[in-house]
């Protein structure tokens, strides 16, 4: 059965993968907007061929076996070459040298993203560099599913995946963000002031990193709003409804309404990190990551 030769296809490992990630036949064929009796029979095919269950079915719900939790874990990644391989021929048909996916987080909007960018379109101007804002957990989802080929994300203990290589890239003090024309705020004085942060739901790893730097510092901020989007926050805090703590290195990057000074007490550096597929890396990842590898620094 071994040297059988496999009738397995593309659409084989999708649905499959449909299946696991919505949690159901009829959720996936709802997903897919696909009839469910096409998903089950295309999933019940791919068993027969492999030679074993994917699924354990039951009355109300499926598990996924031993067997296959390692068959999805490999088609998930035969997939993501997939979509990378597509998208790199339909530029190449259009006389495109290349088409890369980069996701990065809203902290890591500085000099040192944009200058290395700069870099790698002065080097290799045929290549199409499409760059989109997520959130570092969107981020670690979508290069395993191979919907974007590269992030800067922030590197923390909760943020690991043996199947996605991270490497830092630089580190910035957290600072305090106020409206311009506010004053100078003392370390001591922060008990006394409102502040607007991200929701955890989307921020996740960053109020993971904010927790233990209130803990070490004994500071217990008066959280008066939450906000999903980086520049509704912004927005909040030019209006004078509270501030907010971001990175330094954002500085630059920052709406002119909008000012940031250092808090030294803070102890917890924001670390970006550049995070790529370690099964499916490509030449044009390489070539686009070597401008960021060998211009590490730390602000």
């Amino acid at each position: 059965m071994q040297n059988k030769p496999s009738r397995l296809g593309i659409r084989h490992l999708r649905y499959s993968l449909a299946v696991a990630d919505a949690g159901g036949f009829r959720a996936a064929a709802e997903m897919l907007n696909i009839a469910q009796p096409a998903i089950s029979k295309t999933v019940r095919n791919t068993e027969e061929d492999l030679g074993f269950s994917i699924f354990e079915r039951g009355p109300k719900s499926i598990e996924v076996t031993e067997n296959g939790k390692r068959f999805l874990d490999d088609a998930r990644q035969a997939v993501a070459q997939f979509e990378r391989t597509i998208r790199g021929s339909r530029r190449n048909a259009i006389g495109d040298r290349g088409h890369i996916i980069v996701g990065y987080s809203a902290l890591a909007t500085s000099s040192h993203l944009s200058k290395g960018l700069e870099t790698f379109q002065a080097l290799y101007p045929g290549v199409q560099v499409e760059m989109h804002v997520m959130s570092t957990d969107a981020m670690m989802r979508s290069i395993k599913s191979g919907n974007i080929d590269l992030g800067f994300l922030l590197e923390h203990d909760s943020v690991q995946d043996p199947k996605i290589t991270q490497r830092k890239i630089w580190s910035s003090p957290i600072g305090l963000v106020l409206p311009e024309g506010a004053p100078d705020v003392s370390f001591n004085e922060l008990d006394s002031l409102p502040f607007v942060l991200g929701t955890r739901e989307n921020w996740r790893s960053y109020r993971f990193l904010l927790d233990r730097a209130f803990e070490r510092a004994d500071f217990k901020p008066r959280i008066i709003d939450e906000a999903w989007d980086v520049q509704v926050i912004f927005q909040r805090v030019a209006s004078g409804r509270g501030y907010t703590l971001y990175p330094l290195s954002a500085e630059l990057s920052l709406p002119r309404a909008l000012r940031i000074m250092p808090l030294p007490q803070l102890e917890g550096d924001v670390t970006i990190a550049l995070a790529w597929s370690a099964t499916a890396d490509t030449s044009l990842s390489r070539m686009f990551r070597a401008q960021y590898l060998s211009h590490q620094g730390t602000q």
